[in-house]
């Protein structure tokens, strides 16, 4: 299954936006997609969520039985999601980090990250007149 960057921001954003302090649940997770526009089905969200676990960017886990998710818990974000998503929260910044991947048929999280970083002291150095 291919992991979907537009499906791991508005995750991110999903979690950060949640006042649960043990982390959001699923129905909130689900219901903050639909609303923001990124509902996807089910098993890509849990695939997404599965993911974002493994690269130690939140807290949640995601329960499967019969090969479909029995429940997703996206949970909070870590120290290392925190960061990821400073990088890519930014609609603007977003939007030229997805720009430049375009070019390119995939890219790790770590790179779309890097890149983004690149945009945000573009956009700086620009801000200050150094271009």
């Amino acid at each position: 299954m291919k992991l979907d960057h537009d499906l791991v921001r508005c995750v991110l954003l999903a979690i950060e936006a949640s006042e649960n302090i043990t982390g959001i649940n699923e129905d909130e997770l689900l219901g903050y997609l639909e609303k923001h526009g990124s509902y996807n089905d089910r098993n890509s969200i849990a695939y997404t969520v599965s993911k974002l676990k493994e690269a130690n960017f939140i807290t949640g886990n995601v329960r499967w039985a019969n090969n479909s998710p029995a429940w997703i818990v996206a949970g909070n974000l870590t120290y290392e999601g925190h960061k990821f998503l400073d990088n890519i929260r930014d609609d603007k910044v977003w939007k030229d980090t997805k720009t430049i991947l375009s070019r390119f048929s995939s890219v790790s999280l770590s790179f779309v990250s890097s890149v983004a970083s690149n945009v945000i002291s573009q956009l700086i150095q620009k801000q200050l007149g150094f271009n």
